[in-house]
């Protein structure tokens, strides 16, 4: 594993940085859940009037010790630097302030520097207190309006789009079963067994394939249509997030009278 040995001589370049008051590692590393095909996530906590020139000291060094051949800043809640090195080591790093450390608790978080004793300061655990509103809310009206779709991409004979959708209703099915585990820290995407209950694996893993035949089309998204509603109306009616009856009704009956689809009875 190179990930060991990368964090190790990371820890030794950036000890004695002035910029930085502590550095840790998040994700898998974080949780003690790493294994050989796991990135390094480390979160650096620096002022923001440092955040630049820490930034530049890191690709400095990140690149003295492997080689990079991609490059990728990003947001998520402060900077974030992907780095992917030429033996695809993958490298994350997560710049943030004193301020921002803050919504990070103990579990899940392994002190690498920490001048300024911030890990001491931070909570314990972190308590889920529910999905994303927001989130759910966004999910279901999105479900239904690609289910909606499907006289246009079927009367136009574009199956291969059929099937497309179909993708994106199975990956809407995955973040709505991820907004159901009552967890904070839910681990990354890249290990979906970690983060689901084996019965939410189950039901995923029994999701039909679609052949690209209508009819074959149609059964496969009346089933995914089938495993996401219930469990969507379910989650709003526990945490009050509002259903759009008319819009699902209008679908349905646009569903009916455009391909004669009946709304399966587990709906």
């Amino acid at each position: 594993m190179w990930q060991e040995p990368f964090i190790e001589a990371i820890n030794r370049d950036f000890n004695d940085d002035p910029l930085l008051s502590a550095l840790f590692l998040g994700g898998s590393f974080g949780r003690d859940e790493a294994d050989a095909f796991s990135d390094a996530d480390f979160v650096a906590v620096v002022a923001v009037e440092h955040h630049a020139d820490f930034a530049a000291a890191w690709r400095r060094r990140v690149e003295a010790i492997i080689p990079v051949v991609f490059w990728y800043e990003a947001r998520a809640g402060g900077p974030v630097y992907n780095a992917i090195g030429k033996g695809w080591e993958r490298i994350d790093l997560l710049i943030t302030d004193s301020e921002g450390v803050r919504h990070r608790s103990k579990q899940g978080t392994r002190v690498l520097i920490d001048h300024a004793g911030i890990y001491e300061k931070l909570p314990d655990t972190i308590d889920w207190t529910g999905p994303d509103k927001a989130r759910v809310s966004f999910l279901i009206a999105e479900f239904i309006r690609v289910l909606g779709l499907l006289p246009v991409t079927l009367g136009r004979k574009e199956y291969l789009t059929v099937r497309a959708g179909l993708d994106m209703q199975r990956m809407a099915l995955f973040q709505l079963l991820s907004e159901e585990v009552e967890r904070f820290d839910k681990g990354g995407m890249l290990a979906w067994s970690r983060r689901l209950s084996p019965e939410q694996l189950v039901l995923l893993e029994q999701l039909p394939e679609a052949n690209l035949t209508q009819q074959s089309l149609i059964d496969a998204n009346l089933a995914v249509a089938a495993a996401f509603l219930p469990r969507a109306r379910a989650l709003a009616e526990r945490w009050d997030i509002e259903w759009p009856t008319q819009f699902e009704a209008a679908t349905w009956t646009h569903l009916q009278q455009s391909l004669n689809i009946q709304i399966p009875t587990s709906i």
